[in-house]
């Protein structure tokens, strides 16, 4: 697809802007855990693991991402690209199916939550710790087998639509199970706290997890869509224009950048730990400009 130099700079623009702005509302996430010990509850293990995954998205699977859009601009040359470039370019994109099965992750914690609200209490912190591990493995054994090429390439992407279906599945199957139990189950009693704030974590997570997916299902649409069609062979052909060539790209990495501005609204505890944050730096600014002085 030939992109003009005008379009080149323009997506190139948004699509860096981008990516700096995922890792910079991640990363100040990831702080905002590890400085707040009440925001590192197990029911949060896998929501930081899924902010960790998201930030790796931005500054890495983006970034590497951004040699497409070079190529198409022919700033790069293809002969480079295809020989050096695609092997570190499909290394890295296994990031966004991290990202993706700790969504399914997360999602089967809810539901074992809801269902089961005083096993779920008696669970050991090295399960979190072992469904972590699982999630980001796995899709790291799917990558390590692209690679190595130990299949046929539609072998390969059998592999890869096979674990975003399941993934889908399981985080369909969990929330709309969850939804009917809140629909036509039991009630907490008000004086119960910790099944309130259970239940108000499960609504928060659901409502992350559908704006992620509605943003992230576009795109994985159309590839699903092109390799049925056969148009996906080694490389990603896109419709005329880039438009929408590039749109659906960027919705999709935009699903790494919502949540934590839904947990900013969301979660007052995580709110309150973002004000903490900004005010300390506030306070901090203002003494060092008052000692220069």
């Amino acid at each position: 697809m030939v992109v003009s130099s005008s379009e080149c700079t323009i997506w190139f623009t948004v699509f860096t802007a981008e990516f700096v702005a995922i890792v910079t509302v991640n990363l100040l996430s990831i702080i905002l855990f590890i400085k707040n010990r009440g925001l590192r509850t197990r029911s949060m293990y896998l929501v930081i693991s899924l902010t960790v995954a998201d930030m790796l998205v931005g500054g890495l699977s983006g970034s590497v991402s951004q040699l497409d859009l070079l190529r198409n601009c022919h700033f790069v040359n293809l002969t480079v690209y295809l020989k050096v470039i695609r092997v570190l370019r499909n290394t890295l994109l296994f990031f966004p199916f991290v990202s993706l099965t700790n969504i399914a992750a997360i999602s089967l914690e809810r539901f074992h939550a809801t269902f089961f609200p005083f096993r779920h209490r008696l669970i050991k912190s090295w399960v979190y710790v072992v469904a972590i591990v699982v999630v980001w493995v796995f899709p790291i054994i799917l990558s390590v087998i692209w690679q190595m090429d130990w299949f046929l390439i539609k072998h390969h992407l059998y592999l890869w639509e096979s674990h975003c279906c399941l993934c889908l599945i399981v985080t369909f199957v969990s929330y709309t199970s969850i939804l009917l139990k809140f629909r036509f189950g039991a009630h907490p009693q008000r004086h119960c706290a910790a099944a309130l704030r259970q239940r108000k974590l499960t609504v928060t997570l659901f409502i992350t997890t559908l704006v992620s997916l509605l943003l992230w299902l576009p795109y994985g649409i159309y590839l699903f869509a092109a390799w049925l069609t056969g148009i996906c062979n080694y490389r990603i052909a896109y419709p005329k224009g880039a438009t929408l060539s590039y749109l659906m790209p960027f919705l999709f990495y935009t699903n790494s950048l919502v949540n934590p501005i839904l947990y900013a609204i969301r979660m007052p505890d995580f709110k309150k730990a973002l004000l903490s944050f900004f005010r300390c730096h506030r306070r901090e600014n203002v003494a060092t400009a008052l000692n220069r002085y």
